[in-house]
């Protein structure tokens, strides 16, 4: 596990402009979480981690401070940040879903003491999204509207009105340039597609509007927006 590319993987998951702020997210839910761990598990964490990272979380320095609550976590990732509580479980579902995907026994660790609330998906939802007022409350499709345009004008999604995925095979050069230019287009528009998996050469992502978990128009939109990007990629 390598410090930068560690936080470049938080910065994706959770929509981070800033590696300042991906490194602040990172430091303290490391931190948080490893409270709570049991020694072994946390022993287990600080040697994953590379030596920066450890040192600036201060994993090793953590005592066992019990099964926590989803509620206990968030504000304390809060109060280490400054973020609103949002902000905050989203910092957490970023962090800790990076873990996951680079090492399997340590994510598998940390899992044990995650409430169920906080594995898997998350918020989808970017700390830095325009608000759901500034953007008005947002309309789902019907059937026949999705079921159209997954067919006439997008490229290779799939899924129903819960949310629609697709996954592009690129080299890693290409799939960096790939996410530089959707972070450009979300910044236009106050969408964001969600990263569901990330690898060397593949890029999963999702399109909804997670608050409401439907997918709207703005939704299909951006997804055709997001196959454009492909296309010139």
């Amino acid at each position: 596990m390598r410090h930068q590319e560690f936080l470049a993987g938080v910065a994706t998951r959770g929509g981070f402009v800033q590696t300042d702020d991906a490194r602040r997210a990172a430091d303290a839910v490391l931190a948080t979480v490893a409270a709570h761990l049991p020694a072994d598990d946390r022993d287990a964490l600080a040697d994953a981690l590379p030596n920066l990272l450890e040192q600036e979380s201060g994993v090793d320095r953590q005592a066992d401070g019990g099964t926590p609550s989803e509620a206990g976590l968030v504000d304390e990732v809060a109060r280490r940040t400054g973020w609103t509580a949002e902000r905050a479980r989203y910092a957490l579902t970023a962090v800790t879903g990076q873990l996951q995907a680079e090492d399997g026994d340590v994510g598998a660790r940390i899992t044990r003491i995650l409430p169920p609330s906080l594995l898997g998906a998350g918020p989808t939802q970017p700390p830095d999204a325009a608000s759901e007022a500034a953007q008005g409350r947002p309309q789902p499709v019907d059937d026949d509207e999705l079921a159209r345009t997954l067919q006439q004008r997008l490229t290779a999604w799939a899924g129903d009105r819960a949310g629609i995925e697709r996954t592009v095979s690129l080299p890693s050069e290409q799939l960096d340039l790939l996410l530089e230019r959707l972070r450009a287009v979300e910044h236009e528009t106050g969408q964001r597609l969600r990263i569901v998996e990330r690898t060397p050469t593949s890029l999963t992502v999702r399109a909804r509007t997670e608050r409401h978990e439907v997918v709207t128009a703005g939704d299909l939109d951006l997804a055709g927006r997001f196959d454009e990007l492909v296309a010139s990629a």
